[in-house]
């Protein structure tokens, strides 16, 4: 078991620099995260059929990148999340929220043990001898976004873990995307709202995810999705100037995952506030 502060360079770099970073993570596993890019999948513990086959297929699209795929070892979309990384050659992080050391489920157990085998980890925000707790996962969903480049809901419904994750992810400013699901489907209810909501980017073809998280297939690596943001503050981003994130969108002519990135990194330079869907923009 490794004990990661913000001061060592094993700490995942996204995470240090997100406001849910915490002082101490203890890891098991390899825990060199490096350059790559890290999606966060969550969903459902109860995922339909549909679903299972689209968390196959959109994990399946990016095989031969550096993505690592990051979810919460729990039953249902986390899970699939994590057995089609390791089936696409992809490493994968499971965050638990319980001491490393503690007795898990009998399923999450042969799981967990079958990622480190990959050359994945399994992470946690609690010490050991932490016994799981259901008021810990709120904050083990605040590290999946913290740490991940980009969150995709895949199944949801509008209350639970995977929509606490996805309004952590809308915090930052991060690209939040989510799949539609039938009306009829009460676990497709968190992502359609998210849609409705433009709080999330809509898939609509699985073989678009790549093109969408700005994956380059030619060096099979992933930039930080900050990395094509404009040097200069854009001239419609005036001091004082008050827009939704939908107006930027229009007004920049960028997709809604570049301009999250490019707020993120403004942000980060006390450039802008973000505030839900409003952007405040300061110098």
């Amino acid at each position: 078991m490794n004990c990661l502060t913000l001061n060592t360079p094993e700490y995942p770099q996204l995470l240090s620099q997100s406001k849910y970073a915490v002082p101490k993570l203890w890891a098991n596993g390899a825990v060199n995260f490096g350059d790559e890019f890290c999606l966060a999948m969550v969903g459902t513990r109860s995922p339909s059929g549909l679903a299972s086959n689209t968390v196959k297929s959109l994990v399946k699209t990016l095989k031969g990148y550096k993505v690592r795929i990051v979810s919460g070892l729990a039953q249902g979309i986390d899970s699939l999340c994590h057995e089609a990384a390791m089936e696409n050659d992809l490493p994968t992080t499971a965050v638990i929220a319980q001491g490393l050391d503690m007795p898990l489920q009998s399923y999450q157990k042969v799981l967990a043990e079958k990622i480190l085998e990959h050359g994945g980890n399994i992470i946690s925000p609690f010490a050991p001898g932490s016994l799981a707790y259901q008021g810990y996962f709120v904050k083990r969903n605040t590290i999946i976004s913290g740490m991940s480049n980009a969150v995709i809901v895949v199944e949801s419904r509008t209350k639970g873990g995977a929509m606490h994750t996805a309004n952590f992810c809308a915090r930052e400013c991060k690209p939040l995307l989510a799949v539609p699901g039938s009306p009829m489907t009460p676990t497709s209810s968190g992502c359609n709202h998210l849609i409705y909501q433009k709080q999330a980017q809509i898939i609509w073809n699985v073989d678009e995810l790549p093109e969408i998280l700005g994956l380059n297939s030619l060096f099979s690596h992933v930039p930080c999705p900050v990395s094509h943001v404009p040097k200069n503050v854009p001239n419609w981003a005036a001091k004082g100037t008050i827009l939704e994130i939908s107006e930027i969108c229009e007004q920049s002519r960028k997709p809604v995952n570049e301009v999250l990135a490019m707020l993120t990194e403004m942000e980060m330079q006390g450039k802008c506030k973000v505030n839900g869907q409003n952007v405040i923009f300061l110098n």
